[in-house]
């Protein structure tokens, strides 16, 4: 993931926290939302549905081919 991508994931995340009015808590969902948004918007459609797939090395994917990072 490219430093450009991960500052706008950065910047929707806290776009996302000030809209549900900056209550702590949340921050993970925040984070995932706005990668799939970025996601969507930098390479096409990336589907919701994200699974874990070992060939991945513990990441995220969703039938798309978008890989996530693996919060735990």
């Amino acid at each position: 993931m490219s430093d450009v991508t991960t500052a706008r994931i950065r910047q929707r995340a806290y776009e996302l926290f000030l809209q549900r009015g900056g209550a702590p808590g949340d921050d993970l969902r925040d984070w995932l939302n706005a990668e799939r948004e970025i996601c969507e918007q930098e390479r096409g459609h990336c589907g919701p549905a994200r699974i874990t797939d070992s060939r991945h090395r513990g990441k995220l994917t969703d039938p798309d081919g978008c890989d996530f990072e693996n919060p735990t």
